[in-house]
């Protein structure tokens, strides 16, 4: 069964974004896919909780119920210039990568999907200075609502664990031109004020342009369950599993 690594939006967490996508998981379990939830690692701060401590937030979560609990894969500064929280979050995706994949593909929304083209860079990366085997490249990206993240080259915190290979801070620019070649579709909202449409085209245009696929729909920040959109999810998941 092929398997999909699935990347969470910024103050979701694995239970919520596994209901968000049930159509889609369901659609893509009758051609054989497993899709693999992964949580992210950090508490996504509430917009009540910008001005208190990090010891009173935490014991403000510690009330919540599990699937109450938000996350993030970085938690960005004010001015957005820093992400903390990167670095962790890459260590534990690569290891994550090797004990439950190989996963055949990434499937990320917002953050996530922001996310995704940073996650296989860094394998890429780490392909040149560890075993090439280890960290085996997803054939496909699927990309709903992402964005370039602004701060990619002033990554901040999360020392680098003993024996482990430091993040490449360069990231995206790792690639041949700046473009990625892994093929890739990037479903845009027009009406998403939360990540704007140019936004999402500008992530689009860091991959390799002869297979890229850009679909656009009507809605907002959300995964779109038309018919006609379910289709072109499942064709192109289909036609990139077949892909050697």
């Amino acid at each position: 069964m092929a398997r999909i690594l699935m990347l969470q939006g910024y103050a979701q967490n694995a239970a919520v974004f596994r209901k968000r996508t049930a159509v889609l998981r369901k659609d893509l379990e009758t051609i054989g896919v497993e899709l693999v939830y992964c949580a992210a690692p950090h508490l996504a701060p509430l917009p009540e909780q910008d001005q208190i401590s990090e010891a009173e937030r935490l014991k403000k979560h510690q009330l919540l119920k599990q699937e109450e609990i938000l996350t993030g894969w970085w938690v960005a500064n004010a001015d957005k210039t820093a992400y903390h929280g990167y670095k962790e979050t890459i260590h534990m995706l690569k290891r994550f990568w090797i004990e439950k994949g190989p996963f055949d593909g990434i499937i990320g929304f917002s953050q996530g999907a922001a996310l995704a083209p940073l996650l296989v860079t860094e394998l890429a990366f780490a392909q040149t200075t560890n075993d090439s085997n280890v960290y085996t490249l997803p054939k496909f990206m699927l990309l709903f609502s992402g964005f370039v993240p602004i701060a990619v080259t002033s990554l901040a915190d999360a020392p680098v664990p003993e024996g482990e290979v430091a993040a490449n801070s360069g990231v995206l620019d790792h690639w041949a031109e700046g473009r990625i070649p892994i093929p890739s579709m990037h479903v845009i909202g027009a009406g998403d004020a939360w990540v704007l449409p140019r936004d999402s085209q500008a992530l689009a245009v860091r991959f390799a342009e002869s297979s890229s696929v850009v679909v656009e729909h009507d809605g907002g920040h959300y995964i779109p369950t038309s018919s006609e959109m379910r289709l072109r999810f499942k064709e192109f998941v289909t036609l990139n599993l077949g892909r050697q």
